[in-house]
């Protein structure tokens, strides 16, 4: 099986869901259109920002199903496919195959926090079983462990493992990561401005981001995800992360996908609310989120955000 390149920006899309908290495939096949229209290398479903652990099996796959259709080879796919036992992980893995989707995303187990070892066999038992092209997701502060550099670089031997999507505090690990792999082995990042990790992978020779704020603005974060050439890569990385950097604050106020649902209902993309437990975001932050996109222009009548939801 050819190697998957999975490069550059791939923003990690919301399930809309009805005012009945049903999924809107409607809403939802637009949201791929916005990207295949404004220049995303990728689009990641099932991330923490789909909801997923939120959803039915049945609802996963009408999401799936839709947005691979909606897509139809336009953009690629990537599809969260982990769940807390590797039986039910590879099962989604295969679906997620089945469907037409370019490449799964596995995060490590929650709650249960196995050890190296068992991350390790983990990783390796699903991508043993099928062919679809994977990316390691290392988040420890949903899930309680961390997938040490270590385990990462031996994983990424393993010729279905493609590529690593870290999202923890760590910059070090990053750069150990990137070390232990020689460079050869392509390492992105989630956009959390507290961990401030798109400025270590970048610099590092990371190959971009798979983020919350392209999902709003993925234009922007289609040029700060370039993997690094020359200098003038480095000053667009630089432009337009300080440009977004408060935006990417607000959309981290509070438990994602709260605020970026927040933000995509201001410009008209009709996403619905958050689904319980999760509540609607704070009228505090609701203020702050509007004044915050106001000022970057986000909300004006000819931003290109706007213009695109209000096609509808």
């Amino acid at each position: 099986m050819k190697r998957f390149n999975v490069v550059g920006s791939w923003p990690a899309l919301v399930t809309p869901f009805t005012d009945r908290d049903e999924v809107n495939v409607e809403s939802l096949r637009r949201l791929v259109q916005f990207h295949v229209e404004n220049r995303s290398d990728g689009v990641l479903l099932m991330g923490s920002t789909g909801e997923a652990i939120l959803l039915t099996a049945e609802e996963r796959n009408r999401v799936i199903d839709a947005a691979i259709d909606e897509a139809s080879g336009r953009v690629p796919i990537m599809v969260g496919v982990a769940a807390i036992s590797t039986r039910q992980t590879i099962e989604n893995a295969r679906y997620a195959e089945d469907a037409g989707a370019d490449c799964g995303l596995v995060v490590q187990p929650p709650y249960i926090k196995p050890t190296q070892a068992g991350l390790y066999n983990y990783f390796k038992d699903v991508a043993d079983a099928v062919d679809l092209p994977l990316v390691i997701y290392n988040n420890p502060e949903r899930c309680g462990v961390n997938v040490e550099p270590e385990t990462v670089a031996r994983l990424a031997q393993h010729p279905n493992i493609v590529a690593v999507k870290e999202a923890g505090p760590n910059p070090y690990g990053v750069m150990r990561m990137i070390e232990l792999t020689r460079g050869e082995f392509n390492v992105l990042c989630c956009d959390c401005a507290f961990y401030a990790l798109i400025p270590v992978v970048m610099a590092s020779g990371g190959k971009g981001t798979s983020n919350v704020t392209g999902c709003l603005c993925p234009r922007e974060f289609a040029e700060l995800s370039k993997p690094w050439e020359s200098y003038g890569d480095v000053l667009a990385t630089r432009e337009h992360l300080y440009r977004l950097l408060p935006l990417i604050r607000m959309l981290y106020s509070e438990s994602n996908p709260v605020p970026l649902k927040a933000a995509l209902n201001m410009v008209g993309a009709d996403v619905g609310r958050p689904r319980r437990p999760l509540l609607e975001l704070s009228d505090a932050n609701v203020k702050t989120l509007r004044q915050t996109m106001e000022r970057l222009g986000i909300l004006n009548e000819d931003s290109y955000q706007r213009q695109f939801f209000s096609k509808r």
